[in-house]
């Protein structure tokens, strides 16, 4: 593995936050990777729970704005961990500024943020920035072996897929409100936020 660092940007720092922080400090213990990821700057809207986080979690710097981190020569990448309803103008705006761009799902809120973020990426992808979203499943081993099985034609010719995904952490009526139940900030819902996954596993299963 190279000493080379990837300084990362990330953006929120609630339950996906936490769970990047955690994937990207120990990543480097299971896989070869070509850069190291180094936890730079951790940025939220409140400066103190930023702090706390950044102390918890491990981050090097913490920052409430996130536009003057782009504007910081010392950061590679940004990790955007928030609601959706802000993913559009973050991650444009970062590939604008040359960073690299990891994107939790659901992607944006409409269809027109969407396209506007992959006009972007195919902008960026010129100029060697690259830009994915965070769908995780894809590294699950059976989710590899059912791809190779259907690659390998020995499932035969797919003609439809019936999905089924359990996510029951809002199911409480007494769970505290999150900006999931929100409809300006969740978009789509349920269907966007954990459908998403769905579509995604079955074109990338597929090979459509």
């Amino acid at each position: 593995m190279t000493t080379r660092p990837l300084r990362v940007a990330m953006v929120g720092h609630a339950f996906m936050g936490r769970a990047h922080s955690h994937a990207w400090r120990t990543a480097p213990r299971f896989f070869d990777l070509p850069l190291r990821p180094e936890l730079a700057v951790l940025v939220g809207r409140d400066a103190g729970r930023t702090a706390a986080a950044a102390e918890q979690l491990g981050w090097a710097e913490t920052a409430t704005d996130w536009h003057a981190v782009l504007e910081r020569d010392d950061v590679d990448l940004v990790d955007i961990c928030t609601p959706g309803d802000t993913h559009a103008e973050i991650a444009i705006a970062a590939l604008e500024a040359g960073k690299h761009v990891l994107c939790e799902k659901p992607l944006a809120n409409s269809v027109a943020e969407a396209e506007a973020m992959t006009a972007a990426a195919d902008r960026a992808a010129a100029r060697g920035v690259r830009a994915m979203v965070g769908f995780t499943y894809r590294r699950v081993p059976a989710i590899a072996l059912a791809r190779q099985l259907v690659a390998e034609g020995r499932l035969g010719t797919i003609r439809h897929v019936r999905a089924a995904y359990l996510q029951d952490w809002i199911a409480d009526p007494q769970a505290p409100m999150s900006w999931r139940l929100e409809a300006d900030k969740a978009g789509s819902g349920a269907l966007g936020d954990i459908g998403a996954h769905v579509v995604d596993l079955t074109q990338h299963i597929t090979g459509e």
